[in-house]
């Protein structure tokens, strides 16, 4: 069995605040998808073109899903402050 040693700097807290861990994890979602970018370039380096057209539609998708996402916690923000 492999060890797992997880380092503490990587770690967050979770916060406690309904909008506060909305908004951590629309940074999580965020960071995923910049991890994941070069995966369209592994289809096309393996001339899998059926396969990097799905992944750019699947993409498009939650890109959209995010975005939405992220004008709520616009408009949440901006009625929290009003």
């Amino acid at each position: 069995m492999q060890d797992i040693n997880l380092n503490l700097e990587a770690q967050i807290e979770v916060p406690a605040q309904p909008l506060d861990l909305f908004a951590l994890s629309l940074r999580i979602r965020l960071e995923a998808f910049a991890l994941n970018a070069d995966t369209s370039l592994d289809y096309l380096r393996a001339n899998e073109s059926e396969q990097l057209t799905r992944y750019l539609q699947n993409t498009i998708i939650e890109l959209q899903c995010l975005l939405n996402e992220f004008n709520l916690y616009d408009l949440l923000t901006q009625t929290k402050e009003v």
